[in-house]
């Protein structure tokens, strides 16, 4: 279910009302009004909240009038695009509407085949000027990002308790957002016993008009205060996500959330990768004693160099860990060239059945070797520190890397 923009409609002709909803479809959801002046006109746009665009009238008897009640408009909402629309392009009634702030003019009957399309650019350069405001005040929350090299459910349980971590030590007011962009699809979701209706592939189509508003009205939200988004679960196969504009939509995430974790996994391809990356604080490469993980996080590291993706701030995680393996953490954190962030080891009842409840496994078994461990983590990345370790023996490693 994809959000709408939405418009507020001032118009004497009811004929605006059919020909508007004809020209923009389903992208934009109007609401049509007749305020008495502009005091009127500013408290309904307050009390509506989010309103992403103003359409006003413009004839050659009201233009003057309509003229003050746009003036307001950009007064007290810059950032808010008001479009002038008429039943004739009467040159000077044209020249009042641009003048008081209109961003454009439509005639009623003639500009329906360009509507749509002229709407659709003006919200996007509303939006770009918005983020520009973002960049320019530095508000930015911190990005982690819980990356591994196959699609596996041990990407999203990691980033779900590493998520609730960091929700469990926000202080008053402040937010954290789970965005589960790996496979296997919504096992986010899952994992926190939650049904989203709104889902990652919906907030990247929306990424023009994604702000407070959109989150309180649109996004899922745990009972812990963790705020989610996912791929929906009932896809088959990898749903389509444009790397572009997911990263926008990260970066705009940074200014409304504290806390941001990502999870995806290699096979999202360099670009989604690079995308989380390059916007990340830090990065967990989540791998296991595997010969199979370990030769996938290889290939999956050495694409991303040779696609120049910056991993200076990539560390190493090594889940489910078990001695006498032969695949040693330390090993693996010199011969992938990553800082060894942290060893996890989890009873795998518990884990299971953590998964199949909906409940974390700070509920299910609070004494799981696997909860300090995360919590530990989560306190580390928050005050910055990296883990240093010694190399080990070789073991397998001749196997991983000849």
């Amino acid at each position: 279910m994809s959000a709408k923009a939405t418009a507020f409609v001032i118009a004497d002709d009811p004929a605006y009302q059919p020909w508007l909803q004809a020209a923009l479809g389903s992208s934009v959801e109007c609401s049509f009004g007749r305020p008495d002046d502009a005091a009127d006109l500013l408290g309904r746009l307050e009390r509506m909240g989010k309103v992403d665009l103003l359409f006003c009238d413009f004839e050659d008897y009201n233009a003057q009038e309509r003229a003050l009640l746009v003036e307001a408009v950009v007064e007290r909402f810059p950032e808010l695009p008001v479009v002038g629309m008429g039943s004739s392009e009467n040159a000077t009634t044209v020249l009042t509407a641009m003048r008081s702030g209109a961003r454009d003019f439509f005639v009623l009957r003639r500009d329906d085949a360009k509507l749509a399309s002229q709407v659709g650019k003006l919200l996007r350069r509303a939006s770009s000027a918005s983020l520009a405001a973002v960049a320019a005040s530095g508000g930015q929350g911190r990005l982690f990002t819980v990356v591994g090299a196959q699609p596996h459910e041990t990407i999203a349980f990691l980033a779900s308790h590493l998520s609730l971590c960091f929700a469990e030590r926000a202080r008053s007011g402040e937010r954290v957002l789970l965005v589960d962009a790996a496979m296997p699809a919504g096992a986010g979701s899952i994992f926190l016993n939650l049904s989203p209706t709104y889902s990652l592939i919906d907030a990247v189509a929306d990424v023009h008009r994604c702000d407070q508003t959109l989150v309180d009205t649109a996004f899922t939200k745990h009972s812990s205060g963790l705020y989610l988004l996912s791929l929906p679960e009932d896809g088959i196969g990898r749903p389509q996500m444009p790397a572009d504009d997911f990263a926008r939509l990260l970066s705009v995430l940074r200014s409304l959330f504290q806390v941001v974790v990502v999870a995806i996994d290699g096979q999202s391809g360099t670009a989604v990768s690079r995308a989380a990356i390059g916007q990340s604080d830090r990065v967990l490469m989540v791998t296991d004693q595997s010969i199979l993980k370990s030769r996938q996080t290889k290939y999956l590291l050495r694409a991303l160099r040779l696609e120049d993706v910056a991993l200076d701030r990539v560390g190493l995680v090594v889940d489910n860990y078990r001695r006498r393996l032969g695949l040693e953490p330390a090993n693996l954190s010199q011969l992938f060239d990553l800082p060894l962030l942290a060893t996890l080891t989890t009873e795998g009842f518990n884990r299971i059945q953590a998964m199949n409840s909906g409940e974390p496994l700070f509920s299910i078994a609070p004494k799981d070797p696997y909860c300090d461990a995360v919590r530990k983590l989560a306190g580390a990345l928050l005050v910055g520190e990296s883990a240093t370790v010694e190399a080990g023996g070789n073991g397998l490693l001749g196997r991983l890397f000849r």
